[in-house]
C-alpha cells in the first residue's frame, strides 16, 4: 500500500526532524566531554550554587525580559497595530518567553499573542511574531560580530565578522531606498531606520544581560566576562539555527567546547541553573498568563483611509499614495508615510498650526518615525521656524484668481496664441461623463512611453476609480482622443491633478484643456485654480542648491512646465518641506523622492469606475477658441 504526502505536510516532517537532528548529532558529539557519572552529579553540583548567585542570575534575567519586551513595542508601532506599548511590552515577554522555550518560536509565539490580545487576528500576531524573529536575528548577527571584533573571540569570526559589519551600511541604504520589498506573491514591509536601530540597541542589552545569567552561574574564576559574551553569542546564534527548543544542543555543546574544563560538571550546572532561570522559570510564569488574556480595547480608531469622497484638492491626492486622514481634537491633517518619515501633505485639512504640529510629533512618536512637513504655505513654515525645525523653500505653487482671470487681457497674449493654433487643428474639447476610459488608458499609456513611468505625490497617476470622481476635460481630433485633463472640484479652489496627451497632439491643446478647466471652476463659483507647484530654488546664489534644482526640474518636466503655467499669468505662492532637525530634512527629502520615483501601487487598476458623478456638471462639447 502507498501513502502520498502533500508537499505542505513533507515540509513540515523536514522542518520537525532537523531540530531532532541536530539535537542528537550534538549529543553524540556531547558525550565526548560529558560522561554519564557527570549527568548523575548534576544535582548535587546545582546545590553548591551559592544563593546570591541564584538571585544575581534571576536579576539579569528580568532585566534581559524588560528588553526582550521593547522588541514587541517597536514591532507593533513598525505595523501600525494599534496596540499600547504596555501590552505589546507583556505579550511581546509571554511570547517570546514561550517561543524560546518550546521551540518553533514564530508560531509558538503568534499562537501566545494572538491568545493574549483580542484586538490581534491571527494573522496580525504572525506578522509580529516573525517581525520580532527577524530583526532579533539581523541584530544578533551584528551585534555578535561587533563584540567578537573588539572583544577577545576566537580568531575564525574575525572574516565573517568584517564581513557583517561591511554589510550595515548597505543594509542601512536598503531600509531607506527600498522600505518595501516584493517579491513574488509576497511583499515585506522594513523597519525604518529609527525602529531598527532601537531592536539593534535592545538586542545589545538583552544579549548582555541574558549573558551575565549565565556567566554568574559559573564557577568563580572561570574567564573574564570580555572573553565569554562573544563565546555566549555564539552558542546562542548556533541554538537559533537549529532551531530546537532553548536552542538545546547547540548552546551547550560550543559553550563546554570552548570554556576551560576542568570539572564539566561545574559547567554544566551552570548551563542547567541558566536553562531553569532564563527558560523554565519565565515560560511557566508566561504560561499561567495566558488565563487571562486581555480584555478588547474599547478607544476609537480616528485614522482612516482617505478618499476622494472625503476631501477635495491636495488632501486628496493622499489618497493615490496610500495615505491617511489623522483626526484628532484640534487638528485634522493628510499624512503621507514615506518611509523613514511621516509626512504631513500641505497645511493642515483643520486646526489651527500649532495643534497639527504637536500633532504630528505625536503620529511620528507613536510610529517610531521621524516628522516631516511636505508643501506647505508660508504661515505653516512660520509656525515650524517658531518651533525651531528647519524650514527649505522647495517649490512654487501657481495659483489663478479666477476673479480676474480673462484671457483677452494683455497678461494672456501668449496663452491667446496657444489657443487659436489649437483652434486652426479643428480640436473638440468635451468636458462630462461619461468618459472614454479605454481611449484615456490608451494616451495615459503612450505618455507613460515617451515621458517615463508615471511618478507618485502630488504628479498625479492616471486611475479611473479616481478619475471617476474628478473634473474631465478630453480634447478630440477627428473623433480621435488626443489629450486629457483632471481637477479635483468642489469647493473655492480647483485643482488641476493628470495632464496626458499623445505623442501627434497638436500645439496649444493642453492650454486649451486646462483654459476650459478655469473657466469650469470660474463658471462654479470657485475663487481660486491651483496648476499645482513647479521646483523652486531655495538658495539661488548658491552653486550646489542651483544645481540641485536643475536636476530636479529636469525630472520634474524641465522649465517648460514653469513655462506653460506661466502662460495662465498665475501668481506664485512658495512651498515649504519642514523637519526638526537638518538630519531629518534630508531624510525626509530622500524619502520624498524615493516616493515620488518609485510610487506604491494604485488602490485599483478597475476599467470602470466605481461611482460617477455625473450630477456635479453636464456634458459639454466645443471647439477649442
Amino acid at each position: 500500500m502507498r501513502f502520498t504526502f502533500a508537499s505542505s505536510h513533507l515540509k513540515f516532517l523536514m522542518r520537525a526532524a532537523l531540530p531532532t537532528g541536530a539535537f542528537a548529532f550534538c549529543a553524540v558529539l556531547l558525550a565526548q566531554y560529558v560522561s554519564v557519572d557527570h549527568l548523575r552529579s548534576l544535582p548535587a553540583r546545582l546545590g553548591d550554587i551559592a544563593p546570591w548567585r541564584w538571585v544575581m542570575a534571576a536579576t539579569f534575567t528580568l532585566g534581559s525580559f524588560w528588553a526582550v519586551a521593547q522588541y514587541d513595542a517597536l514591532a507593533h508601532r513598525a505595523l501600525s497595530t494599534g496596540i499600547s506599548n504596555n501590552r505589546a511590552r507583556i505579550t511581546g515577554a509571554i511570547g517570546i518567553a514561550l517561543g524560546q522555550t518550546l521551540g518553533f518560536g514564530v508560531v509558538t509565539g503568534a499562537l501566545a499573542r494572538w491568545r493574549m490580545l483580542c484586538d490581534l487576528s491571527l494573522t496580525g500576531a504572525a506578522r509580529v511574531s516573525a517581525f520580532v524573529c527577524a530583526t532579533f536575528v539581523v541584530c544578533w548577527a551584528i551585534v555578535t560580530a561587533l563584540v567578537c571584533l573588539v572583544m577577545p573571540a576566537p580568531e575564525w569570526t574575525f572574516i565573517p565578522s568584517l564581513a557583517v559589519v561591511a554589510c550595515v551600511p548597505i543594509l542601512a541604504a536598503m531600509l531607506i531606498f527600498f522600505p518595501v520589498i516584493n517579491w513574488m506573491k509576497i511583499t515585506v514591509h522594513l523597519p525604518n531606520l529609527r525602529i531598527s536601530g532601537a531592536i539593534l540597541f535592545w538586542a545589545l542589552v538583552d544579549t548582555s544581560l541574558a549573558s551575565g545569567a549565565l556567566f554568574t552561574l559559573l564557577p568563580a574564576g572561570t574567564l573574564a566576562f570580555i572573553t565569554f559574551l562573544p563565546l555566549f553569542l555564539i552558542a546562542l546564534g548556533c541554538g537559533l539555527v537549529s532551531n530546537t527548543p532553548g536552542g538545546i544542543g547547540p548552546f551547550e555543546l560550543v559553550l563546554i567546547s570552548a570554556l576551560p574544563l576542568g570539572d564539566p560538571t561545574h559547567i554544566m550546572a551552570a548551563i542547567l541553573g541558566y536553562r531553569i532561570v532564563y527558560y523554565a522559570l519565565p515560560a511557566t510564569i508566561a504560561g499561567i498568563a495566558l488565563l487571562r488574556p486581555f480584555a478588547a480595547s474599547t478607544g476609537p480608531n480616528n485614522d482612516g483611509p482617505v478618499s476622494s469622497h472625503h476631501w477635495l484638492n491636495h488632501s486628496a491626492l493622499i489618497a493615490q499614495n496610500g495615505g491617511t486622514l489623522a483626526r484628532r481634537a484640534q487638528s485634522m491633517l493628510a499624512l503621507w508615510p514615506t518611509g523613514q518619515t511621516v509626512t504631513q501633505f500641505c497645511d493642515p485639512v483643520a486646526g489651527t498650526r500649532n495643534d497639527a504640529l504637536q500633532h504630528l510629533k505625536d503620529t511620528a512618536k507613536d510610529t517610531a518615525q521621524l516628522p516631516m512637513i511636505y508643501k506647505c504655505g508660508a504661515h505653516m513654515a512660520a509656525t515650524a521656524r517658531l518651533a525651531r525645525w528647519k524650514v527649505l523653500h522647495i517649490a512654487d505653487e501657481a495659483i489663478v484668481p479666477l476673479a480676474s482671470y480673462d484671457t483677452a487681457s494683455s497678461a494672456y497674449r501668449g496663452l491667446r496664441r496657444k489657443l487659436r493654433n489649437a483652434a486652426k487643428a479643428n480640436v473638440i474639447l468635451r468636458a462630462g461623463h461619461p468618459l472614454p476610459f479605454a481611449a484615456m488608458a490608451r494616451v495615459d499609456a503612450e505618455w507613460q512611453t515617451a515621458h517615463g513611468r508615471a511618478r507618485g505625490g502630488s504628479m498625479g497617476r492616471y486611475c479611473p476609480n479616481f478619475v471617476s470622481n474628478q473634473w474631465v476635460a478630453c480634447a478630440y481630433i477627428e473623433g480621435r482622443l488626443v489629450g486629457f485633463v483632471t481637477a479635483t472640484h468642489g469647493g473655492d479652489t480647483w485643482q488641476l491633478d493628470v495632464m496626458r496627451h499623445s505623442k501627434d497632439m497638436p500645439d496649444g491643446v493642453m492650454h486649451s484643456l486646462v483654459n476650459v478647466a478655469i473657466l469650469a471652476a470660474k463658471n462654479a463659483g470657485a475663487l481660486y485654480f491651483s496648476l499645482d507647484a513647479a521646483p523652486a530654488c531655495p538658495d539661488p546664489k548658491h552653486r550646489f542648491w542651483h544645481w540641485v534644482t536643475k536636476k530636479v526640474a529636469t525630472r520634474a518636466g524641465g522649465p517648460g512646465l514653469r513655462q506653460f503655467k506661466s502662460s495662465f499669468a498665475p501668481v506664485w505662492k512658495p512651498r515649504y518641506a519642514a523637519a526638526p532637525t537638518l538630519g531629518a530634512l534630508t531624510l525626509g527629502l530622500i524619502d520624498i523622492t524615493r516616493a515620488i520615483q518609485r510610487p506604491i501601487p494604485l488602490a485599483t487598476q478597475d476599467t470602470q469606475p466605481t461611482h460617477n458623478v455625473d450630477e456635479n456638471y453636464e456634458l459639454a462639447s466645443f471647439t477649442a477658441t
